[in-house]
């Protein structure tokens, strides 16, 4: 589990599929935070929640899974990209973002930058799939940052970032037609599964 404060950005290195699989083996550089993990530990990467599998000095390797390929953006990313990331929550302090699981729902397309001095604002398209658990003022995990629901219209919603977020993420990196990944709360899917009582 993690709480969508990132914590530093790395660099994808590759991402290829493996012979004869459907699975890809994706490689990233991650020189502030590399020291502190192992094979067999988590990490968010881009808001989802990935293995690590090979550590080699600054740079770790994961396998990605059909599932994990075709509901986030990993498959779409090139050598050269940051990617944000966070180790997972320690239960032992205040947890100042909100609850994020690491498991990406669906990708969303960015149809629109506004830019407003130093801060941004995107206007982002999503499947319908997701409309149940998209509440104005609600959370969301946007690349695995934590963020507030802007307005959220018919399959789209606004997401406003100040200077800070803009240069602790990848969402400086973010122009139209950018694909990003999309969490949503899951306190707002638990209240969407839940079914009028009969009278």
């Amino acid at each position: 589990m993690f709480t969508g404060l990132i914590e530093t950005l790395g660099i994808v290195i590759s991402c290829a599929a493996l012979p004869k699989r459907k699975t890809l083996l994706f490689k990233i550089q991650a020189p502030r935070l590399s020291g502190s993990l192992k094979a067999g530990h988590s990490l968010c990467v881009n808001g989802v929640c990935l293995t690590v599998i090979k550590r080699s000095g600054k740079n770790l390797s994961f396998h990605v899974v059909g599932e994990t390929k075709k509901r986030s953006n990993l498959s779409y990313l090139k050598e050269g990209d940051a990617v944000n990331l966070e180790r997972p929550l320690r239960f032992k302090g205040r947890v100042e973002g909100h609850f994020v699981l690491g498991h990406v729902d669906a990708t969303g397309v960015v149809r629109q930058v506004i830019n407003r001095g130093k801060e941004k604002s995107f206007l982002i398209a999503f499947p319908g799939s997701l409309s149940p658990a998209m509440v104005e003022k609600g959370s969301i995990a946007v690349d695995g940052v934590s963020m507030t629901l802007g307005r959220v219209g018919r399959g789209h919603f606004w997401l406003h970032c100040i200077p800070h977020t803009l240069k602790c993420t990848n969402f400086k990196s973010y122009r139209r037609g950018t694909r990003v990944n999309l969490e949503t709360d899951i306190l707002a899917k638990w209240a969407a599964r839940q079914k009028p009582k009969a009278h």
